[in-house]
């Protein structure tokens, strides 16, 4: 091989390793962002979890996900839409797979696709919300059945 020929090679060899490094671990990163957002987005986490996203035209991203105190009053007892940017912050990515996995059956949550989503989906979701980063108050404590909740309240079963 001459030495223009090597110098070819070693100058290829350069742009492609520094392309590789472009397309690290924040690539992906913000790819899985990205996935989390969609994912977000059908699975209309929002309706619940963002309050009155569903009577609001448009709703910043900045506000989503802070969860509501509009509770889901139903046989069981109450539940509130859980503030999903506090709850991401203070447990890991597989504490949450796990979470997602075991949700309850009979709780408006029922309905919702995450615990028989793929796990990358829902790590894209986590990896979304932390990416929001913390913002709001928590949710309101569950109440048990047969208490009236005080905040505004939706009788459930329903469809969700």
């Amino acid at each position: 091989m001459g030495n223009k020929m090597k110098y070819k090679f070693l100058i290829l060899l350069f742009f492609n390793l520094l392309f590789v490094s472009c397309m690290g671990p924040g690539w992906q990163q913000q790819q899985d962002v990205e996935r989390g957002r969609k994912l977000v987005l059908e699975m209309r986490c929002n309706n619940c979890h963002t309050p009155d996203y569903d009577l609001r035209a448009s709703v910043p991203e900045e506000d989503w996900l802070v969860g509501s105190n509009l509770g889901f009053y139903g046989p069981s007892g109450t539940v509130y839409p859980v503030n999903l940017r506090l709850l991401v912050n203070r447990i890991s990515e597989d504490k949450w797979v796990n979470l997602t996995r075991q949700m309850r059956k009979g709780m408006p949550m029922d309905a919702v696709l995450l615990p028989s989503a793929p796990e990358q989906d829902l790590r894209a979701i986590y990896r979304f919300v932390k990416y929001l980063g913390p913002k709001g108050e928590p949710a309101p404590e569950s109440l048990p059945a047969g208490e009236t909740p005080q905040t505004r309240y939706i009788e459930y079963p329903y469809l969700h």
